[in-house]
């Protein structure tokens, strides 16, 4: 409809100084990115049977999406929303670093045995035989009256879905693992545990951090950057100017971009270290090579410290 923003709450032009550092820290990344496609497609090519063998591949590459995702936002000046992602990064870098510390096969098999009771538990209350159909009828229609369900109830999708998880947990191969999944449940007042959890390990992210001895990500990012995620930093978007005086700050605001920026290459290059020497050791000396032609650049802008600039 051509309806223009507020240029002082939201500028669409970037000031060309400005535009100049976030590009060479969203490239920076990219190349990270994009050597991390080639390591995908390495691990991916390794001769490896059974599917659960791939879930380290797989959670790779959704740390990769994310770095990607990271990538342009602060292209386009979008920082406080990358630092959600950055949370969302750390996640699945401290969950894939345990995947590979050890036991690997059994711990990717506690993710599959995990990942199937959840999706079973959302599937099954839309088919109108399950109890838990009816927990969330009640809850509905209380909250939206007019909303119908009955058109997502009973699909075949939604069916075939349960058939599949279902078959999962009675296979022989997961039958110790899905006993050590209930057992963990049970010790935990029957609430669904972290697939990390089982065989004791850690209980939740913070405890994951210390156990891998990544404190320094947890408490720096992760825990830094929680208040973007919970909303608790929700008046960084007004500004001291005077006594009892505020005025908004504009949105796309380029503060932290340089932490933000560091942060998420700093994630990719040690989670790249370790699965390169865990799964792909005899893509090392590749490995190496791109890392130490790469660092040098890297290292310049990290050195250059935060952007100078008035806004």
């Amino acid at each position: 409809m051509g309806t223009h923003p507020i240029e002082e709450l939201l500028p669409r032009k970037t000031d060309q100084i400005l535009q100049l550092a976030l590009d060479a820290y969203s490239s920076s990344i990219d190349e990270v990115v994009n050597f991390g496609t080639h390591i995908i497609l390495w691990d991916y090519k390794k001769k490896r049977d059974g599917k659960d063998n791939h879930i380290p591949t797989l959670f790779l590459r959704n740390i990769i999406e994310i770095g990607d995702s990271i990538s342009i936002l602060i292209k386009s000046s979008s920082i406080d929303p990358s630092k959600i992602l950055i949370r969302s990064l750390l996640e699945n870098f401290f969950q894939l670093l345990y995947m590979l510390e050890k036991d690997e096969k059994e711990r990717a098999q506690c993710f599959m045995i995990y990942k199937a009771v959840n999706d079973l538990k959302y599937y099954k209350k839309f088919i109108s035989s399950d109890p838990s159909s009816k927990g969330l009828f009640s809850k509905l229609e209380k909250d939206q009256s007019d909303f119908d369900i009955t058109n997502l109830l009973d699909r075949d999708d939604f069916i075939k879905a349960i058939e599949s998880k279902s078959s999962i947990l009675k296979k022989p191969e997961f039958k110790d693992v899905y006993e050590e999944y209930l057992r963990t449940k049970k010790i935990g007042n029957g609430r669904n545990p972290n697939w990390y959890s089982l065989y004791d390990g850690p209980k939740n992210i913070e405890q994951l951090s210390t156990h891998l001895r990544r404190v320094y990500y947890y408490e720096f990012f992760y825990r830094s950057f929680s208040q973007n995620v919970h909303i608790s930093d929700l008046f960084k978007g007004l500004a001291l100017v005077g006594i009892d005086k505020a005025q908004m700050i504009q949105i796309r605001d380029f503060e932290d971009c340089h932490t933000v920026f560091i942060a998420t290459n700093k994630i990719l290059l040690a989670l790249f270290i370790e699965y390169v020497q865990k799964r792909i050791p005899e893509r090392n000396q590749e490995f190496r090579f791109w890392f130490n032609s790469f660092y040098p650049e890297y290292d310049k802008l990290v050195q250059k410290g935060q952007i100078k600039y008035k806004k």
